[in-house]
């Protein structure tokens, strides 16, 4: 299954709105979701697993360097 990691700037009210939206919409095809792994002051991140469909609706500005999505997505 593809992974990816969403990096979300806090400060960037669309980039909330863009991540909020994609996961709500995902919801059910999202079979791995880690914790926050950002600050939360300045930045969220969330290592994500979902199905191919789900990845290819990710907006690339939400996806971060990642080794662990590769050529998956």
């Amino acid at each position: 299954m593809p992974r990816a990691t969403i990096v979300v700037a806090v400060d960037e009210p669309g980039e909330i709105e863009a991540a909020e939206r994609w996961l709500a919409r995902w919801s059910t095809a999202i079979t791995y979701q880690s914790d926050n792994q950002g600050c939360g002051c300045c930045v969220d991140i969330w290592e994500v697993e979902a199905s191919a469909e789900a990845m290819a609706e990710l907006p690339e500005f939400l996806a971060g360097p990642s080794p662990s999505h590769g050529d998956d997505r």
